[in-house]
């Protein structure tokens, strides 16, 4: 299924998404069967983008997270446009992922950093590093001001968007950032 025919399916939210999330991904260059971790799966938007592309993905949110962002029913959107199997759900923490070292191809955390408690996102941002492939990448998605007014209409306390520059502190990464439509793209790529 392609993306276009995803979105008359999923609706306007997930169009609006795969946009800013395709188009880093598709930089990447990553091989279709590559194997991509999606740190905060919420209604699964990233996931599926990721699987539609034809990578694995691993995706998880803490177990214990209760805010309406967290345990969506993502398994049926991607049952939806038929890549239900291949994401697999593991409940995790960003800051202690339960995965081996250089296990992954590509992490994603789309609008994700903002909502880690501050003291923990040097550690988070770490651990995606860590278990990112030499030559891989680390991708944050960071909402733009407009998103972020739209998302506070609903929501009040949202957060500011968090600034992984911050944090990539003692990562050997190469950084590049981009706009797009509803975020801000930080890539990392992490040195061989």
């Amino acid at each position: 299924m392609i993306v276009d025919d995803a979105g008359e399916i999923l609706g306007d939210m997930f169009k609006a998404i795969s946009t800013d999330a395709l188009s880093a991904i598709d930089s990447l260059g990553l091989p279709e069967d590559a194997t991509v971790l999606d740190v905060g799966t919420g209604a699964g938007n990233s996931a599926i983008c990721l699987a539609l592309r034809g990578h694995r993905v691993i995706t998880g949110e803490p177990a214990t997270d209760e805010t309406h962002y967290a345990s969506q029913n993502w398994q049926e959107r991607a049952a939806q446009v038929g890549v239900r199997d291949k994401i697999q759900f593991q409940a995790f923490s960003a800051d202690n992922m339960p995965f081996d070292d250089k296990a992954f191809d590509a992490v994603f955390f789309f609008g994700v950093l903002h909502h880690i408690d501050d003291p923990l996102r040097q550690k988070a941002f770490a651990e995606a590093v860590r278990v990112t492939k030499p030559g891989g990448s680390v991708v944050f998605y960071e909402p733009s001001e407009k998103t972020l007014e739209r998302a506070r209409i609903n929501d009040p306390t949202h957060p500011d968007p968090a600034d992984p520059d911050i944090y990539a502190t003692g990562q050997n990464v190469r950084r590049s950032k981009r706009d797009g439509s509803m975020m801000t793209i930080y890539s990392y790529r992490r040195a061989g």
